[in-house]
């Protein structure tokens, strides 16, 4: 007799989904999670301007509070339950809502937030058969990141140009909360078309450091560029860690295609980026041999040991990396 495997149920956009009885946000991403939130919440005040908000922490339950939140009220306003700790959710927590998710209250809306892990699976599958699920998942690769900014201003019927994204990501590092800042801030001090300059005009000082720009000059073979980019960027607060791991990452990214001998498009689908960034990649792999990028890497890694303590001195021993590698470039 065969198995029976349970059904996952598919995910709700995160940027479309709409107050409904019962909703289940799944994944890390904080920002996604406010954001779902923020719009169910401001939907329902719509129709019901003194909507009641109730915070439960699944961790710390007591056994009947769900039954007693989600009871109507004494003069039938719309509720909402907002639900955290779903992955350390307790036991009575876990009973009383698998029997709540089998009838839900009417007039009453349940986000729940279930940041990753396998507890509560059950109640998990259990909105996805009542409910919807929708995919919070953590936005950390660079081609996660692109999408994350055309949809942002393609939300706002504005356009970006491909090159502005690029800047924006150089711009904005690794918090997705300053990228949509950063996005918001453009769309709102700005008309027209967001362009590279516009990016530059507006986050200039901090692009031109960043440990990426630094990456790029040494692997495209510009020596005294990425020194002078290196030491202002060290200067303005960038560790040398993070301008090793931005190296590390990018002669990762060269030693896999260097002797593949494909277009940029298989790049881009090998690498898991967007096709700007491939385009990137295929200009600067032409520089290097796959004995020159495997030496590259292994000086990448010496120098991100000493940054993490070996050397006395981190800053010079990934300025003597960086020297060292940018002049093997052309050869």
């Amino acid at each position: 007799m065969a198995a029976t495997r349970s059904r996952t149920a598919p995910s709700t956009d995160w940027r479309t989904v709409t107050a409904q009885a019962l909703i289940l946000l799944k994944g890390p991403e904080e920002l996604i999670v406010t954001r779902v939130i923020d719009r169910v919440r401001e939907e329902l005040r719509v129709e019901e301007p003194e909507l009641e908000v109730h915070n439960i922490s699944a961790s710390d339950y007591t056994s009947g509070e769900l039954t007693m939140l989600a009871s109507p009220s004494l003069f039938g306003e719309k509720k909402l339950l907002l639900v955290q700790q779903l992955h350390s959710m307790s036991e009575a927590f876990l009973t009383d809502c698998l029997d709540y998710v089998e009838q839900p209250s009417d007039d009453v809306t349940m986000v729940a937030w279930h940041q990753g892990g396998n507890r509560g699976k059950k109640l998990v599958d259990a909105f996805g058969k009542h409910g919807s699920v929708v995919d919070c998942k953590a936005i950390t690769s660079e081609k996660d990141k692109t999408e994350f900014i055309q949809q942002e201003f393609r939300a706002n019927r504005r356009r970006i140009d491909p090159e502005a994204v690029r800047a924006l990501l150089d711009a904005t590092g690794s918090s997705l909360s300053d990228l949509a800042a950063a996005c918001s801030q453009l769309m709102s001090d700005t008309e027209g078309a967001i362009t590279e300059q516009t990016v530059n005009r507006y986050y200039g000082g901090r692009i031109q450091a960043t440990a990426f720009k630094v990456a790029d000059a040494t692997l495209e073979g510009r020596p005294a560029e990425a020194i002078g980019l290196l030491r202002h960027a060290l200067a303005t607060g960038v560790s040398p860690v993070a301008v090793t791991s931005a190296l590390a990452m990018k002669t990762r990214q060269l030693a896999r295609i260097v002797d593949a001998r494909i277009g940029q498009g298989q790049i881009a689908s090998e690498l898991g980026m967007a096709p700007w960034q491939a385009k990137r990649v295929a200009a600067t792999v032409r520089f290097w041999r796959p004995d020159s990028i495997a030496a590259a890497v292994e000086q990448v890694a010496q120098a991100d040991a000493e940054a993490k303590g070996q050397a006395r001195n981190a800053d010079y021993a990934v300025e003597k990396a960086i020297t060292n590698i940018a002049l093997a470039a052309r050869r």
